[in-house]
């Protein structure tokens, strides 16, 4: 289960960098950003599940304090990948 999360999170990365036009990063390959991020993601849900003290709340928001500047910026033009926020 653990590597079906990261091929998931890998190929939304890709998708997400390409459709963001985020500029690209000086030397830096985007399968190894995709790759970082889909396990980050992948192990952040891994240590919500095994903790039962860790709720869902947390793992929101520690995923989002880590993501980098480019993931958080809202950026993504793909209306089906915008979640409603709560006001």
């Amino acid at each position: 289960m653990y590597e079906a999360l990261v091929r998931h999170f890998s190929e939304y990365t890709l998708g997400f960098m390409a459709r963001t036009g985020q500029p690209a990063l000086p030397g830096v390959n985007r399968q190894v950003i995709a790759r970082f991020m889909a396990h980050g993601f992948a192990g952040a849900i891994k240590a919500w599940l095994d903790d039962p003290s860790v709720t869902k709340d947390d793992l929101v928001e520690s995923a989002v304090a880590c993501a980098p500047d480019w993931w958080t910026s809202g950026s993504d033009p793909d209306p089906a990948s915008q979640q409603r926020r709560p006001e």
